[in-house]
């Protein structure tokens, strides 16, 4: 038994041993929030009349539990679903032993015209995509919608609807044995609240978003955070970028890495983290070993995959050294304190001013992107030129992104002089003039 499986093992007793009913109480009493025992859906005839319900639909809330860390496709163990008429847990366990397949109910959720409520639900959209076999057109990502409402990133579900309704929804099943059966009834519980309140949830947030002109932010940023996640090396490098800032050859490195990684993790049925997790890449890529035992003192590395392919590793640093500049150059301004200040101090405007508006900053963007932006900025400065945040070698923004709208516009003006950094303090903290933030938050 792995270390996880052994926690999860451990976490399910606790939950248990302290949970032991369907609910702690009562649902929070509203027309969009289902009372019900949720449905276990075990049989095609069950299956089929809820399919039949998913359709006569425009909405449906979707999730799924499942256990991510000892495979490369997460095993399902569970899908929820709610509609404003059924509340039901799909157990997809008996259908595999049966030989059924589950793809017309993920296509019934995931065919156009219909809106997908999902919570942080990057995964649970991998699994329904690669179920129904098609691209889900329409998915509403409720933390994200947080993020842009006076909330925090990343809120849980559990903190969104608490901020929204005062109602406290206990969440003892995060980390169980989804796989073990039968199911407990704490375990059906917290499954079947995970999607109950999700139309309420989505309904107040749609109401604050189109009262704040973001909803098209929204539905921009829960795309941008549901994309397919098929192997796309250039999305880690950045993830990985904005992590740690990267010099060039380290980059070319990390490039080879990644992409090795994702070899291996197929090869060996386990999840692309667990094979070089991203810690383990950066130091990779800065130390670049260049034997066998210098791979040993790396760590994050499986002992298996250390074995087996310490010599892969090492060819893939070596490829990289030999078409890119080795020990290249950092950025100087870096090293300059004065500029390292000033991008110090127009951090935290930028971070005032975002929670001085309702959006969580840490969404807006990272402190590593947005050094390197600044010293492309002192770099243009020196040069007699201006650089605005979407523009250059290392932009803040891309093009078309909503942020710029949301901050960008801005930032660009407080750099220039034509804009200031104004706060009106309110019960619930700061806010800036023309703003306010909704009861409760």
């Amino acid at each position: 038994m792995n270390y996880r499986r052994k926690k999860r093992s451990q976490e399910h007793e606790a939950a248990d041993h302290n949970h032991g009913g369907a609910s702690p109480r009562e649902p929070f009493d509203h027309p969009l929030v289902s009372k019900a025992v949720a449905e276990v859906i075990t049989t095609p005839e069950a299956l089929a009349v809820l399919i039949a319900d998913i359709r006569s639909h425009p909405v449906v809330a979707y999730d799924t539990e499942f256990i991510g860390e000892e495979s490369f496709y997460p095993k399902l163990c569970l899908v929820q679903v709610a509609t404003p008429t059924a509340l039901a847990l799909v157990d997809p366990l008996p259908f595999e032993a049966a030989g059924h397949d589950l793809g017309e109910f993920f296509r019934s959720i995931a065919e156009p015209g219909r809106t997908i409520l999902v919570h942080s639900g990057d995964t649970d959209i991998d699994i329904l995509r690669r179920g129904a076999g098609i691209e889900p057109s329409d998915v509403f990502d409720t933390q994200v919608a947080a993020a842009l409402a006076w909330m925090p990133w990343p809120s849980s579900l559990g903190t969104v609807l608490e901020t929204l309704t005062g109602y406290r929804l206990g969440k003892a099943h995060t980390f169980t044995n989804w796989d073990a059966r039968p199911l407990t009834p704490a375990q059906l519980g917290y499954a079947a609240d995970d999607v109950r309140y999700m139309h309420l949830i989505w309904h107040m947030l749609s109401e604050r978003l189109a009262t704040l002109g973001r909803s098209d932010w929204a539905a921009s940023e829960s795309r941008e955070q549901l994309r397919s996640t098929a192997f796309d090396p250039e999305g880690q490098l950045r993830r990985l970028h904005r992590t740690e800032p990267l010099r060039a050859g380290q980059m070319a490195v990390a490039r080879a890495l990644v992409t090795l990684r994702y070899d291996l993790a197929r090869t060996h049925d386990m999840p692309a983290r667990v094979v070089l997790p991203d810690t383990t890449v950066i130091e990779l890529a800065k130390r670049k070993p260049t034997d066998r035992s210098a791979i040993g003192n790396i760590s994050g590395i499986p002992r298996r995959i250390a074995s087996a392919h310490a010599e892969d590793i090492v060819a893939a640093i070596a490829g990289c050294k030999a078409v890119a500049i080795d020990n290249d150059p950092g950025n100087p301004l870096a090293d300059d304190m004065r500029v390292r200040a000033e991008s110090d101090q127009l951090w935290n405007a930028l971070q005032v001013r975002c929670a001085s508006t309702g959006l969580a900053s840490n969404l807006v963007a990272t402190r590593a992107t947005f050094s390197r932006w600044y010293f492309s900025v002192v770099e243009a400065r020196r040069r007699g030129q201006a650089l605005g945040c979407s523009v250059g070698e290392a932009p803040l923004f891309t093009g078309g992104d909503w942020r710029i709208e949301a901050v960008g516009h801005w930032l660009e003006g407080f750099l220039n002089g034509t804009e200031r950094l104004e706060l009106v303090w309110s019960p619930s903290g700061t806010v800036a003039p023309g703003f306010s933030r909704a009861h409760g938050v």
